[in-house]
């Protein structure tokens, strides 16, 4: 085992400096790539993730909802059951959306639209008709 470990060192340390310096690029080369791709791999979630996705405990009723990535808003309901309503989120104009004409009212959230405020942990929604705010506090995992 000892000549094998003596034979690959032999060989990295061959006195062949253009191999040397051949496989010392290639190996820059390639952590720089990888270390590039994980960079915009974070960037790009940091701006085009949802900002309201995550758990969310109203402050008035201790009522939870979850928002997804997937632009749905889900929230339990008796028996263990949970509802999903639809909702969509303009980051660009700061504005939620929540459900159709038709969707089922709910307890936390009714169906429409609202400007929203991200603040650490603090997410406040302001229906956009009537002013009326709703506080959500960040639930911590």
């Amino acid at each position: 085992m000892k000549a094998e470990i003596k034979g690959v060192d032999f060989m990295i340390y061959e006195n062949n400096e253009e191999k040397r310096s051949t496989i010392w690029r290639t190996i820059l080369t390639v952590s720089s790539v990888v270390i590039i791709i994980i960079a915009i791999f974070f960037i790009a979630k940091l701006f085009t993730g949802n900002p309201l996705e995550g758990s969310w405990v109203s402050e008035g009723s201790g009522d939870v909802i979850e928002i997804s990535d997937e632009n749905m808003i889900i929230r339990p309901e008796e028996g263990g059951q949970t509802a999903e309503v639809k909702c969509d989120v303009d980051t660009k104009t700061k504005i939620l959306t929540v459900g159709d004409v038709g969707s089922a009212d709910s307890d936390i959230i009714q169906p429409g639209t609202y400007d929203y405020n991200v603040e650490q942990d603090t997410l406040t929604l302001t229906e956009r008709e009537y002013g009326d705010q709703l506080v959500f506090i960040r639930e911590q995992e």
